[in-house]
């Protein structure tokens, strides 16, 4: 069973990182690097959630890295997707 305390700050950690996006976007809407820095901030936050919620911390190691490969993938991806199209200035 999780502590509180840590339960909490998972829960405070997902509400400052979503409030951080949202102002991140405000700041230069469809810009390439906002883009970049919401996406690694939503990653970490999927990984946050799932070792967390999921559980897969007490996993063993190799059931964690397993669980990584798809995140960095769908980052790698992501980040491709976004620089394949030109920038509308």
């Amino acid at each position: 069973m999780m502590k509180t305390s840590l339960a909490v700050g998972i829960w405070l950690y997902l509400v400052v990182a979503a409030v951080v996006e949202v102002v991140a976007y405000r700041v230069n809407p469809g810009g390439l690097n906002i883009d970049i820095v919401i996406g690694v901030i939503a990653s970490v936050s999927a990984v946050v959630t799932a070792l967390f919620s999921m559980n897969i911390r007490e996993e063993s190691t190799a059931v964690k890295y397993l669980f990584l490969i798809p995140v960095l993938l769908v980052g790698v991806l992501i980040i491709t997707l976004l620089l394949a199209f030109p920038v509308i200035q």
